[in-house]
């Protein structure tokens, strides 16, 4: 590169880098179109008469953010630095990351979409006191039995409604029936019918995404059995959302669990603008992929660690 190109560079970029000025503003100063700006700064890095660096700790974490939202197509990424963090305190961090991103996305919309689990029971931990009116949450599964109840979707609506001065709707039916004609009469009752309709017209869903064969909540807690694990990997399952069982394309599968599950089901969940997927777990990693390639999901709060299993090639 001759003296006099390299200094027109190193003069450019100073302006530009240095002197905040615009693109805009440089050419009007050196009498040059504002395109030759942006190329003379390209070709100023190129040559390394500039370098830029990023000096904080989130560097790591952020570009694990843009290569899932580049990668996936995704509304937002949000990844946890796991680093220094035990197993209770990385579930804290998840839960409050996923907290804060729903507090900002929520200030516009009113109705919220509620799966269930100990991923979302965490968020509403985290969930700060607010004064949102407006808002109206809506369970999207029936309840899960008896036991762990604060993790049943009804709860977790109430709390969060709760927190956020908002109201609740509830669904008044088990998650799980054991027959689909059991199934057809519940879906035929008005209030829960109501309830399943307003589901699917949601502005945010909040959802896990769960294998079945791994570290399964549902077969922690009693609600699916080894026969049930046996019919799932024969339908070829591969992972799950909202308790809807979907197959390795991200279609909801023609097992008989699905054809037993009250709520709102995968096509439907796809149609929702924002679909927030809290999932993380190196047992996940197989479903967490096939969710973001199928668009099942497209916000995803996660750990560095699955985030990075997921930019592998």
């Amino acid at each position: 590169m001759e003296r006099a190109d390299e200094k027109e560079l190193v003069k450019i970029a100073s302006m530009y880098y240095e002197e905040g000025k615009t693109q805009a503003e440089i050419a009007k100063i050196i009498g040059v179109s504002r395109s030759l700006v942006s190329k003379n700064l390209i070709d100023a890095k190129e040559a390394k008469l500039v370098e830029i660096f990023i000096n904080s700790t989130s560097v790591y974490s952020a570009k694990l953010e843009r290569g899932l939202e580049q990668k996936f197509n995704l509304k937002n990424a949000i990844v946890v630095d796991t680093m220094d963090l035990d197993g209770s305190e990385v579930d804290k961090m998840i839960g409050r990351q996923a907290a804060l991103y729903l507090q900002k996305k929520s200030k516009r919309d009113s109705k919220i979409g509620m799966s269930w689990g100990k991923s979302l029971r965490r968020l509403v931990d985290n969930y700060p006191f607010t004064n949102q009116p407006e808002i109206i949450v809506y369970p999207l599964i029936g309840g899960m039995g008896d036991d762990h109840v604060d993790i049943h979707s009804n709860q977790l609506s109430s709390d969060l409604a709760r927190k956020m001065r908002g109201k609740a709707k509830y669904l008044y039916a088990p998650a799980l029936v054991s027959n689909p004609r059991i199934k057809k009469d519940l879906a035929e009752n008005t209030t829960i019918h109501s309830v399943i309709e307003e589901g699917r017209d949601v502005d945010i869903a909040l959802v896990g995404v769960a294998s079945p064969f791994e570290k399964s909540t549902m077969v922690e807690i009693g609600y699916i059995d080894e026969n049930d694990i046996a019919d799932l990997k024969r339908s070829g399952i591969k992972g799950d959302i909202n308790s809807r069982f979907f197959d390795e394309n991200g279609n909801e599968a023609e097992c008989e669990l699905n054809k037993k599950v009250i709520g709102v089901n995968l096509d439907d969940i796809k149609k929702i603008p924002l679909v927030i997927g809290i999932a993380y777990g190196q047992e996940k990693i197989e479903s967490i992929k096939l969710s973001l390639e199928n668009k099942l999901i497209n916000v995803i709060v996660t750990t560095d660690k699955v985030a990075s299993e997921l930019l592998k090639e």
